[in-house]
């Protein structure tokens, strides 16, 4: 839990700092074009953001736009958002995969799963795997919200005054309910990956096996069309979360909201169930 804390904490630290750089560079960039217009062609920056009398000529508007929504990607409830959203699908597949993947085969590895099957049953044994999983991917999603904030909060508080805002229309921060839905989003995806990671690693039987081949398959395979895991999961997100802090993922192929995640919570029961049928026809007194 300390890695993945540590993991959460090192990968938000660099998107904030590069939240920062790209509200810099986006400000610079449209300082340089409009002097460039002012310059050439005579704009007023008014004129040049569509603000003129004919709103059509507005050669800025869209880097006026995006220089606005950088700057207001570094307030504290936007940015952790933002830094949530990251965490969410880069990040929470790889480490929760291979925290359940290492996590149920702990007592194998340490050579106490014939104790513990013998002090509580095969079927207690493995209902508590499952539940501790769900238990640790709650707690630490509730830990990348806290690493988020703080990094946002620190990160607003040192730029504070620092960034040339003049001419813009920064939007105001998110309300503090903000974050919710992204929360939500990253405890049932923390779910799906542990619980894939656990069942591949018990049925295998050597995680160190399997977390290599998920970390390749995961960043090299494409989305394998409407019914892969990560499609759906996108498919579930993308109607709740707005993606406008730089990072945004590929659209997903169309799939009902609802049977999206019909088919994910029957695919994550179908999974540990078939899990369960195997792991009950080895033994677990060798070891």
């Amino acid at each position: 839990m300390l890695y993945v804390v540590a993991c959460f904490a090192g990968v938000s630290a660099v998107f904030a700092f590069g939240a920062y750089s790209s509200a810099r560079s986006a400000i610079d960039s449209l300082r340089q074009e409009w002097e460039f217009l002012h310059r050439e062609g005579g704009y007023s920056f008014e004129r040049a953001i569509g603000r003129g009398t004919d709103p059509s000529d507005s050669p800025l508007k869209e880097t006026w736009e995006s220089a606005s929504q950088a700057v207001a990607n570094l307030h504290p409830f936007q940015s952790t958002t933002n830094l949530l959203q990251v965490l969410c699908f880069v990040i929470a597949p790889l480490v929760f995969f291979t925290y359940g993947a290492i996590a149920a085969t702990r007592d194998a590895h340490y050579k106490t799963l014939k104790f513990r099957a013998v002090r509580e049953g095969r079927q207690r044994l493995f209902v508590s795997q499952a539940v501790s999983l769900v238990l640790v991917v709650a707690a630490l999603t509730a830990a990348a919200f806290c690493i988020a904030l703080l990094i946002s909060v620190i990160l607003h508080l040192a730029v504070s005054g620092r960034v040339d805002t003049r001419g813009l229309e920064v939007p105001k921060d998110m309300m503090v309910t903000g974050p919710l839905p992204t929360m939500a989003m990253m405890f049932g995806t923390g779910v799906i990956f542990a619980f894939l990671g656990m069942s591949m690693a018990l049925i295998i039987g050597r995680p160190l096996y399997v977390v290599p081949v998920f970390l390749a398959g995961f960043f090299l395979v494409p989305v394998l069309g409407r019914f892969d895991p990560r499609n759906l999961l996108m498919a579930v997100a993308y109607p709740h979360l707005d993606f406008v802090g730089g990072f945004i993922p590929s659209a997903p192929r169309p799939v009902p909201e609802f049977a999206a995640v019909l088919l994910l919570v029957i695919g994550a029961a179908v999974l540990l169930v078939l899990t369960y049928v195997v792991r009950s026809r080895r033994s677990h007194y060798v070891t």
